[in-house]
């Protein structure tokens, strides 16, 4: 193919889950339904892709890689989305993120193979644009390129917004919940996100929530989680929405998650949330699959956040994250 200097950029949205992470399996809603709430946030991942000036592949992530052809390319997302829409020569990828890409806890990865995925399409002259289309495809190509664990992130990404998913053996839909505007504001007012210092590799962990399935104790904790998401959107949606009771249900969510998966846990984490705990926090949760990343706190007030985020400071970084309802989009293209 001759050089025709397309370029497209895109940005895709980081998200913040809620209550019913586990039950977004599809181990486990292969036999009875699961659901997650969840919120995009304004943090994002950016990717670039390019044609190349020469036949070669090139890959900028936390190193630069630069192949033959796109079958050599060891980043495992980029290779896949690439080789899926049939760009195997003479293109060039370049990723940024506003965090880590992998470790988060936010829903990183899928965010990128939401990106990748629509930028390759566009470059294809196939574009895949409509969310639920992008979710299916972006769950697929996790799939091919290793990933274990649920299937929240990718509607998360695609859709945007604050959502309920959820799964029904393979019927997947997405319901933006009816918040009141003044709920939204002080919701967004009273959390915080505190990064643990600890970025982990989620495989053992979400491998564990799967071998847990075999337990009907454990199986039982998920059933719990799944109740939680009816008791959070009822909050969420009602007249007069208590956001101290939402913290709650985070902090109850928890404790059953620790169950799930012991792994999701440390003493790390334990005593960085024992502290917030004793400092304004009524509730939280690692956000994704634990063990660290980002703990998700809700604070009795405004002003109490701010107050613990000075508190914490230098030690543990804090992001005022806000939300964002758009997934996945185009930001520029030159074709």
């Amino acid at each position: 193919m001759l050089h025709s200097k397309r370029i497209i950029q895109l940005r895709s949205p980081l998200r913040l889950s809620f209550v019913g992470g586990g039950t977004d399996f599809p181990e486990y809603f292969a036999r009875r339904p699961g659901a997650v709430i969840s919120a995009t946030i304004d943090v994002f991942i950016y990717v670039t892709i390019k044609d190349m000036f020469d036949t070669n592949v090139r890959v900028h992530h936390s190193v630069i890689e630069t192949e033959a052809i796109t079958s050599r390319i060891s980043h495992p997302y980029v290779r896949t989305a690439l080789e899926h829409f049939g760009l195997f020569k003479g293109i060039e990828a370049v990723i940024v993120s506003d965090v880590m890409t992998t470790g988060s806890g936010l829903g990183a990865s899928s965010a990128l193979m939401s990106a990748l995925a629509t930028g390759a399409s566009y470059l294809r002259s196939r574009p895949v644009s409509e969310p639920k289309e992008l979710a299916d495809l972006t769950v697929r190509l996790e799939k091919q390129a290793g990933t274990v664990g649920g299937c929240q992130d990718q509607y998360a990404a695609s859709f945007g917004g604050l959502n309920r998913i959820t799964f029904a053996g393979d019927d997947v839909s997405v319901k933006r919940l009816r918040v009141k505007e003044d709920t939204l504001q002080e919701l967004q007012d009273r959390i915080l996100l505190v990064f643990t210092n600890l970025a982990r590799d989620s495989v053992p962990i979400q491998s564990q929530v799967v071998a847990s399935l075999a337990s009907s104790e454990k199986d039982a904790y998920l059933g719990e989680m799944y109740a939680a998401v009816e008791a959070f959107e009822s909050e969420l949606e009602s007249e007069s929405p208590d956001v101290s009771h939402l913290g709650k249900i985070l902090h109850e969510t928890w404790e059953l998650k620790k169950k799930v998966s012991p792994l999701s846990t440390n003493l790390y984490v334990d005593e960085l949330y024992n502290f917030m705990r004793a400092n304004g926090v009524v509730g939280g949760k690692v956000t994704g699959a634990g063990g660290g990343g980002f703990f998700l706190a809700i604070a009795e007030s405004a002003e109490a956040k701010r107050a613990l985020m000075y508190k914490l400071y230098p030690n543990y970084i804090s992001i005022d994250a806000r939300f964002h309802d758009n997934g996945t989009e185009v930001l520029w293209k030159n074709f």
